[in-house]
């Protein structure tokens, strides 16, 4: 399983809890505010992305992308864990 793979099911298993949805409702291409996501939700998945992949998600990087996909989420944390 690739790093990106890695990250992704992690995401979605949490977007999956958070939203009690099921694993096939969720997508790479669904953004966060189609996902309906408020500001427990960010903060959940700005603690598991420090936890899991020491990588720091500040709340300005949602503001600065308020339509990021799933996809692009993980891209960019994958690409920041590698650094």
């Amino acid at each position: 399983m690739s790093q990106y793979q890695k990250i992704y099911t992690q995401i979605s298993d949490m977007i999956c809890d958070a939203k009690d949805l099921e694993p096939e409702e969720v997508n790479e291409d669904l953004t966060l505010i189609q996902l309906e996501f408020d500001s427990l939700d960010y903060v959940e998945l700005m603690v598991l992305t420090k936890r899991e992949y020491n990588v720091t998600l500040e709340a300005e990087f949602f503001i600065e992308h308020p339509e990021i996909s799933i996809k692009a989420l993980c891209e960019h944390i994958d690409k920041e864990a590698q650094v």
